[in-house]
């Protein structure tokens, strides 16, 4: 029996982590019905970094280096008989013509099909700067928007767009894979969001979204502008050679600042609005399966804003997000309401920490 290949290769922020946890939660029901979704070489379920980071040649602060992990996922997909295989990492979406080309290759005689999730530009480049800067990322959210918008050979610029042009993308991947089987599903704007994207992408993949329910949702997509600044602003502080792995609460406690969130400045309108209709209408010549409504990839009204405080943080923000957050990873909050001596020490953490 020819088994298919489905090779999810992104796009990020278009909720591939929140289909790799539904892949990753349901991955033993799935093999008895026919769909293996491999575990990863290193034993981890953040989908399949370690064999994308090797067939890519890149490297990571988080993953081990594992040499030859990439064909050892490449023989499990091509040694499954049962029906279908599924691979799923959205650094995929940044292969370059040679790279797309071993990896199909890689497969052998499988039915390889892509999969690429793709949301609106007026959502996604506010949410793409605040994962630069949560990567250790300096640039100020109108400093990245400008780059994005000028689409110029800066690092910032580059690295978007060779995830985020879906239409150069899927051109690369479609010189090896027929077009019909290049699936374009579309992400929607609203509360039901992550569930209508489950839906659109298990069935695309041969799974029935009635009898494998979908996983919680993520969240918001955008966290607040100060927040975001106060990371930033340590980032600076660090500089370029600190490891970039940082410890969870800071993360959490960052995320969890409340306040405005980024939004694309009026100003950017008609640029906004010529790039996505690019977008659309070569997805509409060329032939791909669209799995939604292509129309979900053109902005809303409500996506822009004539709001200077949703592009530049305003200061009172920061630094009550800065003081939570010192308050926080220094203990000071959690014993806020304990006896005078914890209270005293915590307070001394504090101190000691403003010296540092």
């Amino acid at each position: 029996m020819r088994s298919r290949v489905f090779l999810h290769i992104g796009a990020p922020m278009a909720g591939a982590a929140y289909l790799r946890e539904g892949l990753a939660r349901h991955r033993r029901r799935l093999t008895r019905c026919g769909i293996l979704y491999p575990a990863s070489h290193l034993g981890h379920d953040g989908g399949h970094l370690d064999a994308v980071l090797d067939v890519l040649d890149l490297a990571s602060t988080d993953v081990a280096p594992s040499t030859g992990a990439w064909d050892r996922l490449a023989e499990t997909a091509r040694d499954w008989r049962r029906g279908t295989v599924v691979v799923s990492h959205e650094l995929l979406a940044d292969a370059t013509v040679e790279q797309v080309e071993r990896i199909v290759a890689s497969l052998g005689n499988a039915e390889v099909h892509v999969v690429y999730a793709a949301r609106d530009l007026g959502r996604l480049i506010p949410a793409a700067w605040q994962e630069w800067v949560y990567n250790g990322g300096t640039a100020t959210f109108d400093g990245y928007l400008h780059r994005v918008v000028a689409r110029d050979t800066h690092r910032t610029s580059r690295m978007f767009w060779q995830s985020h042009d879906l239409v150069s993308v899927l051109e690369r991947w479609s010189m090896f894979v027929p077009a019909e089987r290049v699936h374009l599903v579309s992400v929607p704007d609203g509360p039901d969001e992550d569930r209508v994207l489950w839906e659109r992408f298990a069935r695309t993949i041969g799974i029935d979204p009635g009898r494998f329910r979908a996983p919680a949702d993520t969240g918001p997509d955008l966290h607040s502008l100060a927040g975001t600044e106060v990371l930033r602003l340590l980032n600076l502080e660090a500089g370029p050679q600190v490891d970039r792995r940082r410890p969870d609460r800071v993360g959490r406690e960052v995320a969890a600042v409340p306040g405005r969130t980024p939004a694309m400045p009026a100003v950017h309108r008609a640029w906004l609005h010529a790039e996505s209709d690019r977008q659309v209408a070569a997805v509409k010549n060329s032939g791909y399966d669209v799995v939604g409504d292509v129309t979900e990839l053109i902005p809303g009204p409500d996506v822009l804003t004539d709001d200077e405080a949703r592009l530049l943080p305003v200061l009172d923000e920061v630094v009550a997000a800065q003081t939570r957050v010192l308050a926080a990873v220094t203990g000071l909050r959690t014993h806020a309401e304990g006896p005078a001596g914890v209270r005293r020490r915590a307070l001394h953490r504090l101190f000691r920490a403003i010296r540092r």
